[in-house]
């Protein structure tokens, strides 16, 4: 059965995934967002331009909507995976994650999405076509910097418990290549006591050999 250590991977998978396509996403709004946010000088050709995008994004078919809801879910479910049993160490990145993710959806909803539906309607509420343009550019902008610090937490704890683990294994390893050196050491003085041991428990019969061959000599 898969432990929860095994889905930690898993769930950083599913959120740096998710990230990444929502921040391609946005990227294609970007060559609109430009010429409405910083640079206005092309005038109302590129406000038109970015009109005419948001709308399309507007009228988009219901499965292009449920797509970017449901790989927002996958974001969420690999969140919550991070956040069910977080380390000391590890919680403050998780739980950063999750929130950022939660404020860029929210952004999302309130201003890009609602800004999108004024711009196929035409309604802008108490602001002007262009401020209301702008304002959905802005949302986009802030949706993309927290999107990336979600991915900027994820990649920073994935290298925090990289270099974790391989301090602990070079650790380790370190100390099992000391206990074999003084076991081989301890076996080298076992067999050097053995063999000590064996020498003075063998009998000096060269002395008494002697003897006997001078006995036998002086009988003859």
């Amino acid at each position: 059965m898969i432990t929860y250590q095994e889905l930690l991977p898993i769930g950083s998978l599913l959120l740096i995934s998710t990230c990444s396509f929502l921040l391609g996403t946005f990227f294609a709004n970007w060559p609109y967002d430009y010429y409405t946010l910083w640079n206005t000088t092309g005038g109302e050709e590129y406000f038109a331009k970015a009109l005419e995008h948001y709308k399309v994004l507007a009228s988009q078919p219901n499965v292009i909507v449920c797509t970017f809801a449901g790989i927002s879910i996958v974001g969420f479910v690999g969140a919550f995976i991070k956040i069910f049993r977080p380390t000391e160490d590890t919680k403050y990145f998780e739980y950063g994650s999750l929130a950022a993710l939660v404020a860029s959806v929210c952004i999302y909803l309130t201003n890009v999405r609602t800004g999108e539906m004024s711009a196929l309607v035409g309604q802008w509420g108490d602001v002007d076509q262009n401020t209301g343009l702008s304002v959905i550019g802005a949302s986009s902008v802030m949706i993309v910097f927290l999107l990336l610090g979600v991915v900027v937490l994820q990649s920073g704890l994935f290298y925090a418990e990289y270099v974790d683990y391989k301090a602990k294994v070079d650790y380790y390893l370190k100390n099992l290549g000391h206990q074999l050196q003084e076991a081989e050491k301890i076996n080298l003085e076992k067999s050097a006591t053995s063999k000590s041991k064996k020498t003075k428990a063998v009998p000096n019969t060269t002395g008494s050999s002697s003897k006997e061959t001078t006995a036998k000599s002086r009988r003859t």
